[in-house]
């Protein structure tokens, strides 16, 4: 009887979260002691500014959710190396697709002005860690992972930190962080940080799944980042 009450609430709590959507702050976490030169302080304390204005929206439907910038960094910024900075740092480029009940998970983004949509055949595998702490007013869990990221010498495995909620106990999140026991609060990656801001309620909610028609798997994608890199360091060096 008590195992039916949990199941019941459960999803019940679950309906009730079902056409919402969840903005997403941006913020930076830079040591500024390191940076020795003043011209360079100064440059990376304006890109910080540009990203406290930058937000991310995390749309839910049912099982499905859509995540992607909201508030796009404002192109008339005159000084490109600034605005540059603040892209790359907020992975704007990137929409991150989940389904669920299909343990789905999709990426858009570009490469080389190149729009590329790539599959995840598998999920993130978390490392969840007994250490709790509040965000506003929720109580968050840490979870810990691993994901590639493309820099200037090519693809690179690095740590990332989620911290979830398991009083919502939904499996979504912001930039793929997805499949854990409660909605990410917040998600750290390297130096930028994504936190849960508002909660906003929807009537009827409603977007377009991306075409998965011309999908590659991850490690395809992830060689070809590689690929193009090398390619583009030798033709500089020759």
């Amino acid at each position: 009887m008590i195992y039916k009450f949990f199941i019941f609430c459960f999803l019940t709590f679950n309906l009730s979260f079902a056409q919402k959507s969840f903005i997403y702050k941006v913020s930076a976490d830079i040591d500024y002691d390191s940076i020795e030169v003043a011209t360079v302080k100064k440059l990376m304390k304006s890109v910080e500014k540009e990203l406290n204005q930058q937000s991310f929206i995390l749309v839910l439907n049912k099982n499905k959710s859509l995540f992607n910038s909201e508030k796009r960094i404002d192109n008339q910024n005159q000084n490109l190396n600034i605005l540059n900075i603040a892209k790359a740092m907020t992975y704007v480029n990137e929409e991150w697709f989940y389904n669920a009940d299909k343990s789905y998970l999709q990426l858009n983004t570009k490469f080389m002005n190149k729009p590329l949509s790539v599959e995840f055949n598998e999920l993130p595998e978390w490392r969840i860690e007994n250490n709790t702490k509040a965000i506003g007013n929720y109580k968050v869990i840490k979870a810990t992972t691993s994901r590639k990221f493309i820099g200037s010498k090519g693809v690179k495995e690095k740590e990332i930190e989620a911290w979830f909620c398991p009083d919502i106990p939904i499996p979504h999140g912001p930039m793929g962080a997805v499949g854990l026991p409660g909605l990410v609060i917040q998600l750290r990656l390297q130096n930028t940080i994504f936190t849960l801001d508002q909660v906003i309620e929807e009537d009827t909610l409603e977007f377009d799944e991306p075409d998965k028609s011309n999908t590659m798997p991850s490690k395809e994608f992830y060689t070809l980042i590689d690929q193009k890199v090398g390619d583009f360091k030798s033709s500089i060096q020759n």
